[in-house]
């Protein structure tokens, strides 16, 4: 009996490991990756999204990462979402809004707002990906010093998320610099296949603090529509500066 226990343990974290691994993992994945039968792999996901260690979307399943932050982080991402201009910023973007920062080689979901823009996603605050991964995270980097980019990159594995992902660390840093140049950056399915992003730097003493940006299917983020986005987004990365330094004035 328990060594049942101790195989099905050893199984629930391996499984939590691959999650976090493997953002949008879906049941068939699981059971895939494992070589586990469906009424098994279910068992596993629901118990450990009981426990409030994942959670699920649709078919698709993510390491939630609450449960294991530092006080202090929490602290932090509750003050983000204090903020009200990126309600009005989603209100005016109609599509899914997500304000970022950087955490060592993360980039941490501070607010996440879905339609129709009235509360935020609780489950996905506080998510991490890789810097490389996402529009927001490629958005910072951009603004960095070159002293303080070449520091991340050097901790910087460039792992794929999907096969759109960049790999190879010099085509990055020229990539870089065209999103320094064009003032925005556009993840074209690089961190989810079928969603694209784009994101703005949001500015805090003219030094970069965290990114706005939205994600959508990819059907509904085009060459001929990025303009208008970007348009919107830089007015929404502007209100929420505003808001920031009048909280800051209250303090």
């Amino acid at each position: 009996m328990t060594q049942n226990q101790v195989a099905t343990l050893r199984k629930g974290l391996l499984v939590l490991e691959f999650i976090k691994q493997s953002p949008g993992i879906t049941l068939a994945g699981v059971m895939k990756e494992f070589q586990l039968s469906k009424s098994t792999a279910f068992r596993l996901l629901t118990t450990l999204e009981d426990m409030d260690y994942i959670y699920k979307i649709q078919t698709q399943y993510f390491f939630n990462p609450k449960n294991f932050m530092e006080l202090s982080e929490r602290r932090s991402i509750r003050d983000w979402a204090s903020l009200h201009s990126i309600y009005q910023a989603a209100q005016n973007l109609q599509m899914s809004t997500y304000l970022g920062k950087v955490d060592g080689t993360d980039l941490v979901m501070t607010q996440v707002l879905h339609a129709p823009f009235q509360h935020t996603a609780g489950e996905e605050v506080g998510n991490r990906t890789k810097l490389h991964q996402t529009a927001l995270g490629k958005v910072i980097l951009a603004q960095f010093d070159e002293r303080r980019l070449e520091s991340l990159l050097d901790k910087m594995s460039l792992e794929p998320a999907t096969k759109n992902t960049f790999q190879d660390p010099q085509l990055f840093r020229y990539h870089l610099k065209t999103i320094q140049e064009d003032g925005y950056a556009f993840d074209d399915e690089e961190i989810t296949i079928g969603i694209r992003c784009i994101a703005v730097p949001v500015f805090r003493n003219k030094e970069v603090i965290a990114a706005l940006a939205i994600g959508a299917p990819a059907d509904q983020v085009s060459r001929g529509n990025i303009k208008e986005i970007v348009t919107k987004l830089n007015a929404g990365s502007n209100a929420i500066t505003e808001e920031i330094a009048k909280l800051d004035d209250e303090n």
